[in-house]
C-alpha cells in the first residue's frame, strides 16, 4: 500500500510510519492536509481513521475512560444520523488475535455510555442499523495501542466495522470463489434482477455464474472447462455453457450491451488489460465485476496500467479493492453511463471520472 500512497501523492507526499503489522500512519506534507488523490479509499486499504487519535494500551477500564473523554465529545447526541461504535483489529494473523478485546471493548464502552452518559447512550444504534448518516466511534486495536477516531459514516473507506464483509457462503455454490462476487455486489450495493443478462469469462467450476444465475439472470457462461452446477435456483434463471477461451470470446451484436460482465480469470495484468481495452472500447456492458490476478511482488506498478486506461474511459464510475475474500489478487467492480452520482457511490467507493 506504501508504493501506492506514494504514487497516488507525488510531490505532496506525507509522513510514512508503519506501527505495526498491517497498518500505515501518514501525516500531512507540506500543505498540512493530505492530498485529495489520497482522500478516496486505496486499493489494499481496509479502513481508515481520520483524524487518528493513539490511546496508549492498558486495562479496558481505564482505557474506556481515556475514549470517551477524548472522542465522545466529538459526537453530538442530537445527530440526526444518531451514531455508533466499530472496534476493529488489523485484518492480519496478528491482528487475529486481538478480536476478542476489540468485541470486549465496543461492548463495555457502550454499557459505560449507559451508565455514565445516557443522553448521548440513546441516541447509540449498533452498527448493522447504522445509516450513511450515523456518526461512528471508530476504534483499531493493536497490541501495543489502540487508534481512535470520531468520523460520519461516509468518511470511512467501508461502512463494515474494520472493512471486513464476511459473506455467507451457499452450499450450491461450486468454489469458494462465489464469495468473492458476493462480497463485490454488496460493495455495489446493487442486487441482479431477475432476467438480467449476464456473461462471466472464466466461468468454470461456475461459483460466479452460480451467483447470479440463482437471482434469476440470464448467464452466458465463457470457459473450455466444466461446470459443476447442482442448481441454478428458482427464479428462473438460465445457463448457456460457451466452451471457450474468455479472452477471445465476442459477445453477438444483438445481445450487447450485456447487464453485467463479471470475470475471474487466471490470467496476467497485461492480458487482463487487453480484455479490459476490448470491452470498454466497444461498451458491451453496463456493469462489471473483474477479477485480476497479481505478481507475488511489486503488485502496485502493474495496476497502474490498469487504472490509467479507466481514467479515460467516459461515464465509468469504478473502484479496485482488494476484497476481503481476495487473495493474491483484486477486484474492478462499476458500471458504465451510470447517470448522476448516488447514496451508493460514497459506500462503495465508485469514483466518476472523465464525465
Amino acid at each position: 500500500m506504501e508504493a501506492e500512497i506514494r504514487r497516488r501523492a507525488a510531490a505532496d507526499l506525507p509522513d510514512i510510519t508503519t506501527p505495526g503489522p498491517g497498518m500505515i500512519v501518514l501525516k500531512p506534507g507540506p500543505s498540512g492536509r493530505l492530498p485529495d488523490t489520497l482522500t478516496q479509499p486505496l486499493i489494499f486499504e481496509r479502513q481508515r481513521l481520520d483524524p487518528a487519535i493513539a490511546f496508549p494500551d492498558q486495562p479496558l477500564k481505564p482505557l474506556i475512560r481515556d475514549i470517551t473523554r477524548v472522542l465522545l465529545p466529538r459526537i453530538r447526541s442530537d445527530h440526526p444520523g444518531g451514531w455508533t461504535c466499530h472496534a476493529f483489529t488489523v485484518d492480519t494473523a496478528e491482528g487475529a488475535t486481538g478480536s476478542v478485546r476489540s468485541r470486549n471493548l465496543a461492548d463495555h464502552l457502550v454499557t459505560f455510555c449507559q451508565d455514565r452518559f445516557p443522553r448521548v447512550a440513546r441516541a447509540y444504534r449498533p452498527p448493522e442499523a447504522a445509516g450513511h448518516d450515523t456518526m461512528v466511534l471508530n476504534l483499531c486495536v493493536t497490541p501495543a495501542t489502540t487508534w481512535g477516531a470520531a468520523m460520519a459514516t461516509r468518511d470511512l473507506s467501508d461502512p463494515r466495522p474494520g472493512g471486513i464483509h464476511r459473506m455467507a457462503f451457499d452450499r450450491h455454490a461450486p468454489s469458494r470463489s462465489y464469495l468473492k462476487v458476493e462480497e463485490a455486489l454488496d460493495l455495489l450495493d446493487i442486487e441482479p434482477q431477475p432476467g438480467q443478462t449476464v456473461v462471466d469469462l472464466g466461468a468454470a467450476p461456475g461459483g460466479w455464474t452460480y451467483a447470479f444465475v440463482k437471482r434469476g439472470c440470464r448467464v452466458t457462461a465463457v470457459d473450455n472447462g466444466q461446470l459443476r452446477l447442482d442448481s441454478t435456483g428458482d427464479r428462473g434463471g438460465t445457463v448457456d455453457h460457451h466452451r471457450q477461451d474468455g479472452t477471445l470470446y465476442t459477445p453477438p451484436a444483438a445481445a450487447v450491451p450485456v447487464d453485467w460482465l463479471i470475470s475471474d480469470m487466471l490470467i496476467s495484468t497485461g492480458t487482463n488489460l487487453w480484455v479490459l481495452k476490448k470491452w470498454f472500447t466497444h461498451r458491451w456492458m453496463r456493469r462489471f465485476i473483474v477479477n485480476i490476478k497479481l505478481p507475488q511482488e511489486h503488485p502496485d506498478p502493474v495496476l497502474e496500467p490498469i487504472e490509467s486506461f479507466l481514467k479515460d474511459v467516459p461515464g465509468i464510475r469504478f473502484t479496485i479493492r482488494h476484497l476481503y475474500h481476495d487473495r493474491r489478487e483484486v477486484t474492478l467492480f462499476g458500471c458504465l453511463a451510470c447517470g448522476g452520482r448516488s447514496s451508493n457511490d460514497a459506500a462503495s467507493g465508485l469514483r466518476p471520472v472523465a464525465e
